[in-house]
C-alpha cells in the first residue's frame, strides 16, 4: 500500500490504524513500484522506467542496438497489408503491452504506442518491425520520464489534437490530449 499527502500528522495517523487491523511493516519513502523507479531530489518527484527499459532491450535482442531519432517514422502509413509476411502474433502482443504498460511514464511513445497496438489481432511483419523501432527509440532514451515539482504555476490546463480522419482505411481520426496541474503533467493519452 501506498500512503501519500502532505499532511504527517494525518498519515500517522492512518498508519496507526492500519496497524492494528492489519500485519503491515513501514517500508519507508517509496523508491521502486510495480516497474517505475521513484527518484527524489530537491527539484521534486521523478518517475522513470528504466530497468523496465533495459529488461525489453534485452529480451528484443536490442541491447547493443544503435538507437533511433524518433519513435515511429513521419508519415509512416502502417496498415495490414493483402499478402504481407505475418509476424509471430504472441511475441507481437507481448512486446506492444510492454510498450503500452511503459507509456505511463513515457507520455512520448503514447501515440506511437497507440498506433502498434491496433495490428495486435493480426501482426505482420512491417508492424512488428515498427514496434522494434519504438524500442530502438527508447534505448537512446533509456532515462527520461515524468518529473513532479513544485512551480510557479497555478491552475489546470488541457492540450488536444487531432489528425482528422487520416487513417487510410477507415478514415477516423487519432486523437490526444495532454492535463496539466500546476504545471505537471498528470494525464496523457492517444486513441483513434
Amino acid at each position: 500500500m501506498i500512503i501519500t499527502g502532505d499532511d504527517t500528522k494525518e498519515i500517522e495517523r492512518l498508519k496507526g490504524s492500519l496497524f492494528q487491523e492489519f500485519e503491515m511493516k513501514d517500508l519507508g519513502n517509496l523508491k521502486y513500484f510495480l516497474g517505475i523507479e521513484v527518484l527524489r531530489s530537491e527539484g521534486g518527484i521523478f518517475l522513470r522506467q528504466k530497468k523496465y527499459i533495459l529488461d525489453i532491450l534485452a529480451e528484443t535482442g536490442l541491447l547493443d542496438c544503435k538507437p533511433v531519432d524518433t519513435p515511429i517514422l513521419v508519415n509512416h502509413g502502417l496498415q495490414i497489408l493483402e499478402g504481407a509476411e505475418p509476424a509471430n502474433q504472441g511475441k507481437y502482443q507481448r512486446l506492444v503491452g510492454k510498450l503500452i504498460y511503459l507509456s505511463h511514464t513515457r507520455p512520448n511513445i503514447a501515440y506511437t504506442v497507440g498506433i502498434v497496438s491496433q495490428f495486435m489481432h493480426k501482426p505482420q511483419k512491417h508492424h512488428y518491425e515498427a514496434a522494434l523501432r519504438i524500442v530502438k527509440y527508447l534505448k537512446g532514451t533509456v532515462g527520461h520520464g515524468i518529473m513532479f515539482k513544485k512551480n510557479e504555476q497555478r491552475g489546470i490546463y488541457g492540450y488536444t489534437d487531432a489528425d482528422w480522419a487520416s487513417n487510410p482505411i477507415d478514415r477516423r481520426s487519432t486523437a490526444c490530449y495532454f492535463t496539466f496541474v500546476e504545471g505537471n503533467l498528470v494525464t496523457w493519452k492517444s486513441k483513434k
